[in-house]
Parts: C-alpha cells; sequence; structure tokens
C-alpha cells in the first residue's frame, strides 16, 4: 500500500480521510472494518504533469472518466483522458448525439490530460463526447498509432421541464360536489408560460391496482437518446500494425466507435496533481345523478374510476387555466393530474390528491352477482367522522332477496371508529337484484348501492342454476293464409322460469333487427367479432339509403358505432399490415380479408377510413395468394376465394390470373367458395360466362325440405369459421346479387328465417352473412311493401293482432308467454293467420325450458371439460369442507379433445363469494399460485404471468363472474388450466358448471358439473 490510515465514523456512520497522492495514475482504495466484518473498494484516477503508466491493452479503446455522472447546463464537464502514449499527442473531440454537435482539435500536454467541456441546455438529455488521439511514428516505435474513448455524459434538461402545479378551493369536498382546480404552469425559471394541458383525476385505488407507467412525459421527450454516430480510422486496418498485433479478433481489427466505452462512479476535480473516482458510463439505451334514500340523504350510485379528463385545456399568458370537475359519488382520495407542453416542446406534469369523504359515511360489502339459491351474509361497515360517538340505524333495501335479518338495525359507532353490520340473504329467481345500504345518525347520514355491479341501473346480476333447452319452429304466409303449430311441454321441467317466444316479421328488414342487436351486444372483443359488430349495421344502413327509407336509431348509433370499432382495428393491425383471431397474434390471412371487406363496407357507407390501413391490408392479401400448384385442398382454395372477393370488393379486381386458375380448381371449392368466386368474377365482368357455370352447382345441390331449402358442405372448413347455414346465407347472396329471379331464393330465406332461435343465428358469422345476403336481396326487390291485418292465437285466446303498413313493416312484433301459462301434458295450439294483400309473413316460435338445478348433468357433445377446486399445494385430495374468508382455491380445469378443435372458448363461471385473482395487478405477488397451462404429451408448465405466451391459448380474461379462455386451435388431446380465486364474502353458493364449445360451432361443446361451496366469516 502507498498509504494507510484508519477512521471513526460519526453518528451518521460517516467518517473522511484525506491523501495527497505524490504522483499520477490508478489507485485503489480499500476500507475494512476493524473487527473484519465489512469491506469495500472503489478505483480513483489521479492526473498531473508527469508520465503517469497507465495499464497498458493492446485494444485501441481508452476509458475516459468525468468528474461528475450528471450535469446542468451552465456548469463545465471535466473530462479525464488517460493517454498510453508519452509526451504531446494531437486529440480530436467530438460531442455527438443523432450528428455530430460540435467538434475541436486539441493538443495533450501530458498523457493524464484535463478536456473542460461547457455543458449547454441543447445537451440535454445527454451527450457522448469522443475522443480519438493520433500518434506519429517516434523513436520508440516506427508506426502510428491511435486509441479512442468514448463517455456518456447525462444532462439534467432543466430548461426543458415546465412546472405544472394543482390547486384545489378546498382541503376535501363531498360526493357529487362539484370543485374547481386551479391550474398553473411555469417554466424552469419560474416565469408564467402559456400550454397545452390534459388534466385527469383518477381514483388512487385504480393506481394502487395498476400504477401509471413510471416514464412521466419529460423522460418520454426527453430520456436517455441513443448515440447514432458511427466514426472509423485508417490506423485500424494499417497492415503493419495488423502484423504487429498479429491478427488480433475481427471485433479488436475493425472498431466501430460507439460501441465501448467506459465508465465508473462520481468524481471531483481537484485541479493538476488532483483526484477522480470513476464515472459511470451507462451503455446507450434502446429506448423505445341520484336516487332519493328513505331519510335525508342520496344514495351513492355514480361511481367511476376516472371522473374527469379533457386534453384540450389551455393556461393563458399568466399561466393560468380554472378547471371545473363535478365529482362522482366515490368515498375516495383523487389523485389529480395535469400534463403539460409548450409549443416550444417544454413539458411538465404534477399531480395533487383530493380527498372525497363524509362525516358518517357506509359502506357496502356485497358480492358482483349472485346465483339463484346461493345463501349470503352482506354487510355495510359504518364510519363515524363527525367528532363524537354516534347512536345509528343502518338499514338495507333489497329488492329481489330473502331477508334473514331485520332490514334496519341500531349499532353505536365511536368517533373515529368503523362498526360493521350484517344481513343473511337468500337470492330469489329474479334477473338482476337491487341493494342500497344506509346509514342514519341525527343530522349525519349516507346512502350508496355497491360500488361494483354487473347489472344495469347498478343492480347486481342473478346467474340460474340450470340448463336452457330450446326448441323451435317457423314459416312464411304468402297472400291470405293462416298455420297452426302445436307446442308441447317435456315430461321434466322447472316451471319456475322458461318462455315461449314469438316473432312476426312483416319483412326481412324486421328479421334482422335481433341478429344486429345480438352482434352489437356480443361479449368477447377479438378482431373477428369486431368487425362483424358493425359490418351489418354498415350495409343495412346503406341498403336503406339505398331504398329511401330512413332508421333513426341505426343513424344515431352508427358513427360511434363505427368510431370505436375502427379506433381498435387501426391499432391492432400488424406491422405486416395483417390482423390476428386477438390483437399481437400473428397475423391471419382470412381475418384480414374479413376485416378488409368491413373497412371497404363502412367507406362506400360514406365513413372516413384511413387509406393507409386499407392499403396495408391489401398489400398483405396479395402476397398471401398462392400459386396454382399449392391449390390442392379444400381450404387454401376456400381461403384463395376469399381473399380474391375481398380485394375485389375494395377495387383489386384486375387478378384475372389467380380468379382463372382458382375457377380451373373449382373442383377444390367449397359451395360457399364457389359463390364467393362467382360474386368476384361479376365484379370483374358480370357476363362472364363462368358465373353461370358456378351458379347452376347449386340448383344441383340445394337440399329441399318443409323448411326451405339449404346447402351442405362435404366438409366443414373449420378456419374459416364455416357452417352450413353461413354457407346457405353465401350462396343465397350470390343469387340474389347474379340470379334474383332464382326460384330457390324464397325457400333459402324460408329456410334461414327457421333457423334462427329466439330471432338470432348461432354464431357471429352466420348472423352476419345471412343480414349481408337479406339486405342484398331487399335491394334487388324493393321487398318493403308489405300491407295486410294479421292475428296471433294460443288455445282459443287471442294473443295479439294488427296491421302492417309500409310505416311499420321494418319492425317485428314480439310476443312472450310464460310456461307457467302453457298447458302441460296436453299439446299448445298456436295459429298464425294473415289477411290478403302485398307483402310476406315471416313468423318463428321458440320454446325456452330449464331443466330443474337437480337434473343438470355433465355433457359430452364433442368435448370434455372438468373442474376441481383444490388447496394450494395440497392437490393429492379435492377440496373438502367449508372455506374461510380470504382463503385460497386453486382451480384445475380439465378439457379433453377427442379431435381437432377450432376457435374454443372456455368458460368457468366463479362462486359469487369468490374473486379470480389478477398477476396483472401491482397488488398481486408473483409468488401466489396463477394461472398454468399445461398441454398433451407432458407440455411444459407456465406460472400464470407467462400464460399469455403459451402455444395453444390465445387469451385469458378474467371477469367478474367467469374466467375465460380462448384458443384458436387445439389439436386432440388433454389440457389443463390452472388459477387461483380468494373466498372474499361468507355464504353458500352454487357454482354453475364450466362450458367449453368451438365459438363458431357450438354444436361442438361440453359442460362440466356444478357444484356448491361454502364460504365462512
Amino acid at each position: 500500500p502507498v498509504y494507510t490510515t484508519t477512521l471513526t465514523t460519526d453518528a451518521s456512520a460517516a467518517g473522511v480521510i484525506t491523501f495527497t497522492p505524490e504522483e499520477g495514475g490508478s489507485y485503489r482504495i480499500i476500507v475494512s472494518a476493524a473487527d473484519g466484518s465489512a469491506r469495500s473498494a472503489t478505483f480513483i484516477w489521479v492526473s498531473g504533469r508527469d508520465y503517469v503508466s497507465w495499464r497498458r491493452s493492446d485494444s485501441p479503446r481508452i476509458s475516459l472518466i468525468s468528474d461528475k455522472v450528471s450535469y446542468e447546463p451552465g456548469e463545465t464537464a471535466e473530462i479525464l483522458i488517460p493517454s498510453p502514449f508519452a509526451g504531446e499527442q494531437w486529440a480530436w473531440v467530438t460531442v455527438e448525439r443523432g450528428h455530430l454537435l460540435r467538434q475541436e482539435v486539441i493538443r495533450l500536454e501530458s498523457n493524464s490530460a484535463v478536456y473542460r467541456l461547457p455543458i449547454t441546455a441543447e445537451d440535454a438529455p445527454n451527450i457522448f463526447v469522443s475522443v480519438l488521439i493520433v500518434k506519429g511514428p517516434d523513436d520508440a516505435d516506427p508506426l502510428p498509432d491511435h486509441r479512442v474513448g468514448y463517455i456518456m455524459l447525462d444532462v439534467a434538461p432543466v430548461q426543458q421541464e415546465l412546472e405544472v402545479s394543482i390547486t384545489p378551493p378546498v382541503p376535501q369536498a363531498g360526493p357529487g360536489d362539484t370543485v374547481s382546480f386551479e391550474v398553473e404552469t411555469r417554466d424552469s425559471s419560474g416565469k408564467p408560460v402559456s400550454a397545452a394541458l390534459s388534466l385527469d383525476v383518477v381514483d388512487k385505488a385504480i393506481l394502487t391496482l395498476m400504477p401509471r407507467p413510471e416514464e412521466g412525459i419529460l423522460e418520454a421527450f426527453y430520456g436517455q437518446r441513443d448515440l447514432g454516430v458511427r466514426t472509423y480510422s485508417g490506423l485500424v486496418i494499417l497492415v503493419n500494425r495488423l502484423m504487429k498485433e498479429q491478427l488480433q479478433e475481427l471485433e479488436d481489427q475493425i472498431f466501430v466507435l460507439g460501441l465501448g466505452g467506459g465508465g465508473g462512479g462520481p468524481v471531483r476535480w481537484v485541479g493538476d496533481g488532483g483526484l477522480m473516482t470513476e464515472a459511470a458510463m451507462a451503455p446507450p439505451s434502446e429506448k423505445e345523478g341520484a336516487e332519493e334514500s328513505p331519510g335525508k340523504e342520496t344514495v351513492r350510485e355514480r361511481f367511476a374510476d376516472t371522473a374527469f379528463w379533457d386534453a384540450h385545456i389551455v393556461t393563458d399568458e399568466t399561466g393560468r387555466a380554472t378547471v371545473e370537475v363535478s365529482l362522482p359519488d366515490n368515498l375516495t382520495t383523487w389523485v389529480v393530474r395535469g400534463v403539460a407542453a409548450t409549443a416550444q416542446t417544454q413539458v411538465g406534469e404534477g399531480t395533487v390528491d383530493f380527498l372525497v369523504t363524509k362525516p358518517l359515511l357506509v359502506r357496502p360489502v356485497a358480492p358482483r352477482f349472485f346465483v339463484v339459491g346461493d345463501r349470503v351474509r352482506l354487510a355495510a361497515l359504518v364510519s363515524n367522522n363527525t367528532g363524537a360517538e354516534q347512536d345509528v340505524a343502518v338499514a338495507l333495501r333489497a329488492t329481489g332477496l330473502l331477508l334473514a335479518d331485520p332490514a334496519t338495525q341500531r349499532v353505536t359507532v365511536p368517533d373515529g371508529g368503523e362498526t360493521q353490520v350484517t344481513w343473511w340473504v337468500t337470492a330469489t329467481d329474479v334477473p338482476t337484484v337491487s341493494l342500497v345500504f344506509s346509514a342514519q345518525a341525527g343530522e349525519y347520514g349516507d346512502a350508496a348501492r355497491p360500488r361494483l355491479t354487473t347489472g344495469p341501473d347498478g343492480t347486481l346480476i342473478v346467474r340460474r342454476y340450470s340448463a336452457p333447452e330450446v326448441v323451435g319452429t317457423g314459416g312464411q304466409l304468402v297472400g291470405e293464409d293462416s298455420r297452426t303449430e302445436v307446442i308441447a311441454l317435456p315430461p321434466r321441467y322447472d316451471g319456475r322460469q322458461g318462455t315461449l317466444s314469438i316473432r312476426l316479421d312483416p319483412s326481412l328488414a324486421a328479421g334482422m333487427t335481433s341478429a344486429l342487436d345480438y352482434l352489437e351486444g356480443f361479449p368477447y372483443e377479438c378482431i373477428e367479432q369486431t368487425v362483424s359488430r358493425f359490418l351489418p349495421n354498415v350495409v343495412t344502413y346503406r341498403a336503406l339509403k339505398q331504398l329511401g327509407l330512413s332508421n333513426p336509431e341505426l343513424e344515431e348509433k352508427l358513427p360511434d358505432l363505427i368510431a370505436d370499432s375502427l379506433d381498435r382495428l387501426y391499432t391492432h393491425q400488424n406491422p405486416d399490415g395483417g390482423w390476428g383471431w386477438w390483437p399481437d397474434e400473428d397475423s391471419n390471412p382470412y381475418l384480414t380479408a374479413y376485416v378488409l371487406l368491413g373497412l371497404v363496407e363502412a367507406q362506400e357507407a360514406g365513413f372516413a377510413v384511413r387509406a393507409a390501413v386499407i392499403g396495408q391490408a391489401e398489400n398483405y392479401l396479395i402476397e398471401q395468394l398462392l400459386p396454382a400448384d399449392d391449390l390442392d385442398s379444400y381450404w387454401k382454395a376456400n381461403r384463395q376465394a376469399f381473399i380474391l372477393y375481398a380485394l375485389a370488393e375494395a377495387g383489386r379486381n384486375r387478378l384475372t390470373s389467380e380468379t382463372g386458375e382458382l375457377f380451373r380448381r373449382r373442383d377444390k371449392l367449397s359451395l360457399y367458395g364457389r359463390a364467393l368466386l362467382a360474386m368476384t368474377l361479376s365484379m370483374t365482368d358480370p357476363d362472364d360466362s363462368r358465373i353461370a357455370t358456378l351458379l347452376s352447382d347449386f340448383q344441383n345441390e340445394a337440399i329441399l325440405s318443409a323448411t326451405g331449402a339449404h346447402w351442405e358442405e362435404a366438409d366443414y372448413d373449420w378456419w374459416a369459421m364455416n357452417t352450413d347455414t353461413r354457407s346457405t346465407a353465401i350462396i343465397l347472396d350470390a343469387l340474389a346479387r347474379l340470379d334474383p329471379d332464382n326460384a330457390l331464393i324464397p325457400n333459402a330465406i324460408r329456410w334461414l328465417m327457421v333457423a334462427r332461435q329466439e330471432g338470432i343465428w348461432e354464431t357471429t358469422q352466420e348472423n352476419v352473412w345471412a343480414i349481408l345476403a337479406f339486405t342484398d336481396w331487399m335491394v334487388v326487390t324493393g321487398e318493403l311493401r308489405g300491407e295486410y291485418e294479421y292475428e296471433v292465437g294460443l288455445n282459443d285466446a287471442l294473443l295479439t293482432a294488427g296491421a302492417v303498413t309500409p310505416d311499420n313493416v321494418a319492425e317485428p312484433i314480439e310476443l312472450q308467454v310464460a310456461v307457467s301459462d302453457l298447458l302441460a301434458n296436453v299439446g299448445n295450439y298456436l295459429t298464425i293467420g294473415r289477411g290478403p294483400g302485398p307483402g310476406r309473413l315471416y313468423y318463428t316460435a321458440h320454446l325456452r325450458v330449464y331443466l330443474p338445478a337437480a337434473e343438470v348433468e355433465p355433457l359430452n357433445r364433442g368435448i370434455i371439460v372438468t373442474r376441481q377446486y383444490y388447496r394450494p399445494g395440497e392437490t393429492d385430495a379435492p377440496l373438502d369442507g367449508p372455506l374461510q374468508v380470504g382463503d385460497e382455491v386453486e382451480v384445475h380445469l380439465t378439457l379433453i379433445a377427442p379431435h381437432d378443435l377450432y376457435y374454443v372458448v372456455v368458460e368457468d363461471p366463479l362462486p359469487a363469494g369468490g374473486e379470480a385473482i389478477n398477476p396483472e395487478l401491482a397488488t398481486t405477488s408473483l409468488l401466489e399460485q396463477g394461472g398454468v397451462l399445461t398441454g398433451g404429451g407432458g407440455a411444459k408448465r407456465w406460472p400464470v404471468f407467462y400464460r399469455w405466451w403459451w402455444q395453444w391459448y390465445s387469451r385469458s380474461e378474467m371477469r367478474d363472474d367467469r374466467v375465460v379462455l380462448f384458443a384458436d386451435y387445439l389439436p386432440a388431446g388433454t389440457y389443463e388450466y390452472v388459477y387461483t380465486f380468494r373466498a372474499t364474502q361468507p355464504g353458500e353458493y352454487n357454482v354453475i358448471p364450466t362450458t367449453a364449445q368451438e365459438m363458431y360451432f357450438p354444436e361442438v361443446f361440453g359442460r362440466g358439473a356444478g357444484q356448491s361451496l361454502v364460504i365462512n366469516p
């Protein structure tokens, strides 16, 4: 050692030593505790005018050392240049970031020279300093040589930062109050500046579950930048030097500046002979209104996660703006955040917490839903912040529940304390439950609905623990006629629920209303269903305009529906121009063609669609077209037909070679594929003789029956989501467009109308294509001209009578009869009649009955699905016995696929007293047991936070009342999914069976067994 000393740390555990080096160089400082219990070390560098023997290396790199880790504008950075060359040398110093910012050539008077660099505001957020030292031939070495060093300096974006302050008018407010927040924006010197501002008010509890990204707007705009500059030196490839260095590794022979560097910790420069510590050189980053309660208080029911957001606020020249916020009914701490930017790209943000509370408040404790028969302990937490003890009347007003305890109970709540009041209730057979909890103590009071609800208007939905069975019939009346249908109830059914639904459609337009509503309200948000939600609405809207008719409701809702759908499609278009079934999945040619069709139809209806999005989709699809020799299977040929059809609808109908080759291989096409090809050919040449050839196949392949005409495919085209109903709709569309006088059309329409169940077809694809076909038929025929009288009777009783006119021809007539009002053990006679006059009357009748809960057994129709509950880590035996609130349960779902499955959805209902643990929330520990997927053949088990990347499951959703899994393809085998739920509410619960089905082939499904679960307080 060149120096040894001892020191004693002070009360703050710090100590100081002073050491004056006698010569320059690198020194290692080692500090050890006297008892040997701790040890630490660091390096320092000492510069001077004399030659310093730095550690030598054959590498041309040197490590530059800065005196600080970060700088502010106006400071001067001091950088030690440890040159290995003796004597004076020349160096080229450059400051870089994206390009050359400034440069100079300097003379190094020693091999430990210090370069001083003034830091400017333009250097923020970081700069790179490069030093290239060139040594000429000398007596010691006849060959020229060089060394290069790089260091990154962080520069605080002080002058680019805005100060955003938000001041509430009062320390706290009450629910429903209107509060005016004062916002100020100032620059780094404190001077007021005008700025554009976004202000949001978010519940702090939400930010606890899902925090905002750590990167704020300042870091987003002025975060660390990459180097972006490369410097080369011819000396690197000097032949004699290469020989001398014995052909070092390629990366050392051809050294590209910017790919290396050195650094260390913070430094202090004291002058010549002074002291430096190593500066850290971070590598360049690669960032890329309320209801009245019985008491004095209004009911709190308008809850929101985000109370306010406005991105178009501007502070004036004094830097001020006033923002008025109408608070919802949450009792919480709101986080008010302002994010601002000026025209000069000064940016900043500020937040303030704002409390909303009441002197006396009630917090409902309830599940988010019920199942019929559930026995649940509801609770109200009453908090007293009045400043004195209070005698409180706590009440529960409930509809749809049977209360076992008094609705109103009195409790004493100490000042600053909280008391829980409970009620045992039983869920009855109703659609929804309404709950209002209230607390009243003299002048103080509060009333609220549960914060998290699942039904309309703040209600809680009630699920039924039963299995519906639906049977139906239908037909059409042309001219004066009547029809009688016999309705018979099954031997066993639940008489408390079930209906006979009768629907009369005076036109196809009326017949489409339920299907349109179904598509809009479909519960899942995959890409296919995003398009299916708006495509038929757009086509119907355009058709009604062509027919000179108006639909005010459709015209009002369509712009928002289209805008939301387009935004989603824009966001999730892949870089290659395509879309997958779910966002972030690989592009699927068939789904991309379907999206393109939807975009084009929206554009044709007059809605603005981004041309670049359409163009990228077209280019992707053209690349997916197969050579003729590869069209060796029906599914490839069908996909080719659909791509060509979508491109033709988009105006790319000059792909005559591809359509010609496909026609020559039409024997590979399914029937619906031939229909698509016929429509594609017609868009190029309506008189093309090949169209008649394709249409003749439909005449020969039609299946005629008492319910009409339809077509059945020889093979299921699983990837195309195709069914016989969908094929029939597509063929009908082709006939309506290309051969509107074909005698099969009325029969195909009749078959499709009868094929509905309660006004809708079985899948989204069936609904979309049936609506498209009906719409095209209406445009061709101008069908909306009905004018006649009608009546409906049941068992000699008149249910309804009326008249169809051109004013109401597009409106359906819907009737419902409760199962309890039907005759048991004998037939019920339903009679539909109509008088003379133009137009058709389509009718359907569907009987929906429910099996008693005790008879709901597991069912296997192509899929076997089971569910088992276990305590975590105890998978040797299923759960047996009650749970306690707070317990966790490991759920094992097993799915057996005897055959390959396509577009599978698995739904596992939760008990109403349990909540699935979502691993994506910040409050969930990754150590908790979460979702695990396994597949046949010993597939790897993945923890829940990796489940999105497992090779089979496309998506997993944790909803209020169920866990849902999606898989676009499952080869035959056995699969398991494991997740965890936590018991949250005491009670005795019925758990609805797990189900699995192919989304576009619902006849392939499976149902597990139901079970019961007890949760103790």
